[in-house]
């Protein structure tokens, strides 16, 4: 049974409805069995910045001050364009989107929330930061899947105004994760 005194809790940019538009074209573009295919709702689908983990209920205060007063970054745009997956095109678990302009401002950020977070992560491990939009995921088990028509599918690029961060609470289910937004960081 899950600790009620704990919230499992990212901090991310909301992009599900920026990229709403593509996601059927994409969806089209694969040629294998969608069942093995575990697509991201619209609400869920985010630029993660930073996963936390377990917090206990009585630090969020401390957390949300301590991100509050490290973000100094400005509004900027981020251009979303091409794909990609995680961990490898031979067994792949993850379709996402990439992003090519605005990255350099995105890193900024990304180290502002790392610097503001780090010491309430019960596990603390330097990664290097892939920033990624994930839009769906492969079922473990899944059978040999042919990635090639999702990483060569074509869209226009979409750009996603940042002018927030978003503190989310997850919790799972078996039919998924649920997001809640505990607190919104507006950008200058």
């Amino acid at each position: 049974m899950k600790n009620k005194d704990v919230k499992r809790v990212f901090i991310g940019i909301p992009a599900g409805h920026q990229i709403q538009s593509i996601l059927p074209l994409i969806k089209s573009a694969d040629n294998y069995k969608s069942s093995f295919i575990k697509w991201m709702p619209i609400e869920n689908i985010h630029l993660t910045l930073s996963f936390l983990g377990d917090i206990s209920n009585k630090n969020i205060p401390d957390l949300i001050q301590s991100v509050e007063n490290k973000i100094s970054t400005s509004q900027f745009q981020l251009r979303i364009s091409g794909a990609g997956i995680f961990p490898l095109s031979k067994s792949p678990k993850v379709l996402w989107l990439g992003l090519d302009c605005g990255v350099d401002k995105l890193k900024i950020l990304y180290h502002q929330i790392e610097n503001s977070v780090s010491k309430f992560k019960a596990k603390y491990e330097k990664i290097t930061f892939i920033p990624h939009i994930t839009i769906a995921r492969i079922k473990h088990g899944s059978l040999k899947i042919d990635v090639l028509p999702f990483l060569n599918s074509v869209y226009s690029t979409i750009d996603l105004e940042v002018n927030s961060v978003s503190m989310y609470e997850s919790k799972l289910y078996p039919e998924g994760a649920q997001y809640t937004v505990l607190k919104t960081f507006p950008l200058n």
